[in-house]
């Protein structure tokens, strides 16, 4: 397994505490990660959609919602894309959702988009992280693009982020370095990952193929402090 073994398991203890961990990212989710995606992407209106890694579908339904003909969110935890397709029959939407290890998934068709939202992070070591770039690649339509949501590497650790999230590592540490992410639940969650660096991202992406790599703006930060996004957006276009 190219992401981190226990990825499936811990992921299942989140899918337990949804409604709290809902609670804790819903508001920087509602005033950060989904305008900044938005605002990068432009318009989605008839385009097809691939989501890495979409837990319990926030950006598919997001995408759907503004348009996209066809999503389909793919995550390696049974229980998540359960709890996904639960939301989807109270609420349907249209997307579709499959359990899949993006690190290994197939070719599961030409999208325009996809969307890598907070994942990345979880691969092990480089290769690994160059096996999701491969899989987000072969499933891009030529001119179609990546929008990866990846942990911002200059984040202060154990600081209280702004969703809440406490990060357990050091000040730069090396590329693929594993730590711990406190999620103030009850009781506390913790997620296993890896700290990845801008040019890691950059050269890994470069190798696989990627043009027209981009550190978008990320939008609705507080204005009146010294707070830092919790996450980066990068996009890039598959020639």
């Amino acid at each position: 397994m190219d992401q981190d073994e226990s990825v499936p398991h811990q992921y299942a203890a989140i899918a337990a505490r949804s409604e709290q961990v809902d609670r804790v990212v819903g508001p920087y989710q509602e005033q950060v990660e989904f305008p900044s995606l938005l605002r990068a992407l432009g318009p989605v209106a008839d385009a097809s959609v691939l989501d890495l890694g979409c837990g319990w579908g926030s950006f598919s339904r997001l995408l759907r919602r503004h348009g996209a003909s066809r999503v389909l969110g793919v995550d390696s935890c049974a229980e998540m894309i359960e709890l996904a397709l639960r939301r989807e029959r109270d609420e349907p939407t249209g997307v579709r959702y499959r359990v899949h290890d993006i690190a290994t998934m197939p070719v599961l068709g030409a999208f325009d988009i996809v969307i890598a939202a907070n994942v990345l992070h979880y691969a092990r070591h480089r290769d690994a992280l160059a096996r999701m770039g491969e899989r987000a690649f072969a499933n891009l339509a030529p001119g179609g693009r990546l929008f990866a949501l990846v942990g911002n590497p200059d984040a202060l650790p154990e600081t209280r982020q702004l969703n809440g999230f406490v990060l357990h590592r050091p000040v730069r540490p090396p590329d693929g370095f594993p730590f711990t992410i406190s999620v103030p639940t009850a009781p506390p969650s913790r997620l296993a990952v890896h700290y990845w660096s801008r040019r890691a991202y950059e050269d890994v992406l470069n190798g696989c193929g990627f043009a027209d790599l981009t550190w978008e703006p990320m939008v609705g930060l507080p204005g009146d402090g010294p707070d830092q996004p919790v996450n980066l957006l990068m996009s890039a276009r598959r020639p």
